[in-house]
């Protein structure tokens, strides 16, 4: 909340922000979400007969990541396919190393817990997780090519971009977790009752999750970051006290620039293009600002203005008033020549004036 609306921490308890961002927007949404599947799943833990519900509310919790990531933020089809995939993705990731502890304390047991069917036990455990980690491996190879090829333009960016580069780091990590895991696998599993290949499968079991711990780091860096296939030239000057949404569709693009970003009197500039960045002709631009659905703001009207084209190639609108601060709704309105009219709809924050 803070992030999105440029306020100290504190400031969005005082002023109520945290309930615009929870209530307002999709990441809100989604959290408050997560958060009641969180508590479901801690009052199912608290009674082991619900062992098929505790695993599906598990699940929920996992997979509802997902659209609160580049996947939720990808529109139409492509979307919808990366969404499926991303859920996949983190389901198979949860599983095998959310298994993977477990796995540990199970094999410690087996070297000094008490038993005479512990060795046994850990053998059968051992080779359904096995089975686990392929289905898991397999699932993460298969749902992560389909989000690099929705996020990278191409091959080369995993070399010519920082989200490429970082990405090719997480892919090496995973490697090397899989290497971990076939050795587990082809060399330490099927001599178990063996002395010492408990202990040995432990400690790559350990190994295997520190590497794991990596990639989930890398993967919080990445969904922090601008997707490579997602970048997009703009020779505008960065304002810095401006507001700014990038707004993506299938059918083109717009930059909205707010300036200042805050409440008041202000100036807005909307730059087309299309998804291969190049220049999206229009004959008529009107951008349209949808206030705060806050109740201290209901009864403010929608703020709409046709542009300008101006010389650079960009849309213009030399006065507007923004009345009140807070997360705005921006709906640009093109008419393409030759085409139907279509609408760029995205939120953007409006901050209240210092002065």
């Amino acid at each position: 909340g803070a992030g999105i609306l440029g306020v100290p921490l504190a400031n969005i308890w005082l002023d109520g922000g945290i309930w615009t961002v929870a209530s307002e927007t999709q990441f809100g949404r989604i959290a408050c979400a997560r958060l009641i599947m969180a508590g479901v799943l801690g009052l199912l833990l608290a009674w082991p007969p619900t062992r098929w519900l505790q695993l599906l509310a598990g699940a929920g919790l996992v997979a509802l990541i997902a659209p609160s990531g580049h996947a939720g933020a990808t529109p139409g089809v492509t979307g919808a396919i990366q969404l499926i995939s991303d859920g996949f993705h983190l389901l198979a990731a949860g599983a095998w190393l959310g298994g993977l502890p477990a796995l540990v304390l199970l094999l410690g047991w087996s070297r000094h817990g008490a038993g005479p069917d512990r060795v046994t036990v850990a053998v059968n455990a051992t080779n359904r997780f096995s089975i686990l980690g392929i289905v898991c491996v397999l699932t993460l190879a298969a749902s992560g090519t389909v989000n690099s090829w929705v996020l990278l333009s191409g091959p080369r960016d995993l070399i010519a971009t920082t989200y490429g580069r970082v990405l090719l780091l997480k892919i090496g990590l995973f490697a090397a977790m899989l290497g971990i895991a076939a050795v587990n696998r082809f060399c330490v599993t099927p001599r178990l009752t063996e002395p010492g290949a408990a202990r040995a499968l432990q400690l790559n079991s350990l190994a295997e999750a520190t590497l794991g711990l990596g990639v989930l780091y890398l993967a919080a860096v990445l969904g922090a970051m601008a997707p490579a296939g997602h970048l997009h030239s703009n020779s505008a000057e960065f304002l810095p006290e401006a507001a700014f949404v990038h707004i993506h569709s299938e059918i083109g693009m717009a930059d909205v620039t707010i300036n200042p970003g805050h409440a008041g009197k202000v100036a807005a500039t909307i730059r087309l293009t299309r998804e291969d960045s190049l220049p999206l002709a229009a004959s008529r631009v009107t951008l349209a600002l949808d206030p705060p659905q806050e109740p201290s703001h209901v009864g403010q009207p929608t703020v709409q203005k046709d542009a300008v084209l101006m010389p650079d190639g960009t849309w213009g609108i030399a006065k507007i008033e923004l009345p009140v601060a807070g997360i705005w709704t921006a709906r640009v309105i093109v008419a393409p020549e030759g085409a139907a009219p279509f609408v760029l709809d995205g939120p953007i924050v409006i901050t209240q004036c210092s002065n």
